[in-house]
């Protein structure tokens, strides 16, 4: 892969286009509105931070050349939320839409030839067929307008949630001539084999998290399986979903070490290659803190008891990175276990920044940065209007600052005030 650093994404003006646009809400519009057709083919050029730019003047002369209408987002700010998963699973990936109402072979090639240079460099589209060798180049057939097509004279639901309808039931796959078979590694095939998923806990850009069961036990073993993207949601540094993934498993391999797993869910089985990375973990019922905090049920144990696992961690001379309430799940059986070591690391060791919560002044002690961040989320408001994943940014003074409401924000504010 080659190295690639990042650069905001060109409007369209900066590129002199032979073709009108418009910039609406989160995207540019090139080539006009779409008035002429109301479904076809949508090609999909799955972009990243640290290439979108490089990719954008690539391939949008082509596009406006070959006289077809396409949008790409206008802002890194916007891409990395899509790559995220922030509008939904099925969007991760589609960065840069193309409108094929009809095939064009001599359209397609060139595209292709273009790409070569970031083969292997992007995150898959969910829910859409891949052209293949490894090209950032996807494709599905639906409405341009609205949420249904029209097939043999019928309207059907134009479902963008389901793979199997990339291409929908009558609906020739007239690109299929241009797409090269990746095949399946055989080894990641058997280990999936042995945990069958039953229910999808989370999707999002770097990762997934399945309910699944374990085959390879006599008896009836359920497991949680975290499953790493290649190339998604990839950070300044070039992290991506299996990199934040093989951060969790040597993480696990610390706890081990230093004898203290028993604070976080068992590690069943792990897999690790280069394009892929997945975990099983004892799956525990339970929930965590956040939901006890919306539902009312945090107490002052329940803080008390976290905050001891904490500094358990930190007397080993090891981080959390992303310390909340949200990762301390609270079992059936009333004990506590940590999950999610993706951002956790040795103190001193450099760690990829995703954190809930952006703390101004932010604490450059690692552990100072555990703690402060905990007793962040202990008294975000959460409920209120506006706080969601965009607005989570913190100023420790001001919240020092504030008065307690009940005992669970006195106990985080008597703490946060020995840390300032």
């Amino acid at each position: 892969m080659v190295k690639r650093t990042i650069g905001e994404i060109p409007h369209p003006n900066e590129l002199a286009l032979p073709i009108t646009s418009a910039t609406t809400g989160e995207w540019h519009l090139c080539g006009g509105t779409l008035d002429r057709h109301s479904q076809g083919w949508k090609l999909y050029v799955p972009m990243t931070i640290l290439n979108a730019r490089a990719i954008i003047r690539r391939t949008a002369p082509l596009i406006a050349s070959a006289e077809l209408q396409f949008k790409y987002v206008r802002d890194l700010q916007t891409l990395s939320k899509l790559n995220h998963g922030t509008y939904g699973y099925t969007q991760v990936g589609k960065g840069l839409v193309v409108y094929l109402p009809e095939r064009d072979d001599a359209f397609i090639t060139t595209l292709k030839r273009a790409l070569r240079p970031f083969r292997d460099e992007c995150p898959a589209v969910p829910c859409a067929r891949p052209i293949g060798d490894r090209l950032p180049l996807y494709y599905r057939y639906g409405s341009y307008r609205g949420a249904s097509i029209e097939i043999d004279g019928r309207e059907v639901a134009d479902d963008r949630s389901d793979s199997a309808r990339a291409v929908p039931p009558g609906v020739e796959d007239s690109l299929a001539r241009h797409c090269s078979e990746v095949p399946e590694d055989p080894a990641i095939v058997a280990f999936l084999r042995r945990f069958p998923v039953f229910r999808v806990l989370r999707q999002q850009g770097k990762s997934g998290v399945f309910h699944c069961m374990d085959l390879a036990c006599e008896t009836f073993q359920e497991v949680v399986l975290k499953v790493g993207y290649h190339r998604g949601c990839v950070q300044p540094d070039g992290s991506d979903g299996c990199s934040f993934l093989r951060r969790e498993l040597a993480f696990y391999r610390l706890l081990s070490q230093h004898g203290i797993d028993q604070l976080a869910p068992a590690l069943v089985d792990a897999f690790d290659v280069p394009r892929k990375v997945i975990l099983a973990l004892e799956h525990r019922v339970g929930s965590d803190l956040l939901s006890c905090k919306l539902d009312g049920r945090l107490t002052i144990a329940h803080l008390d008891a976290a905050w001891a696992m904490i500094e358990e961690i930190h007397g080993r001379g090891l981080f959390l990175g992303d310390a909340k309430l949200g990762n301390f799940l609270l079992g059936d059986d009333g004990q506590l276990r940590i999950v999610d070591f993706e951002t956790a690391g040795v103190v001193g060791q450099s760690s990829p920044w995703m954190r809930t919560f952006l703390l101004t002044p932010a604490p450059t002690d690692q552990m100072i940065h555990d703690r402060a961040h905990f007793l962040a989320s202990v008294l975000f408001a959460y409920e209120r209007a506006g706080n969601d994943a965009d607005s989570r940014c913190v100023n420790i003074a001001s919240l020092t600052a504030t008065r307690p409401w009940d005992d669970v924000s006195a106990w985080a504010l008597a703490r946060l005030a020995t840390l300032t």
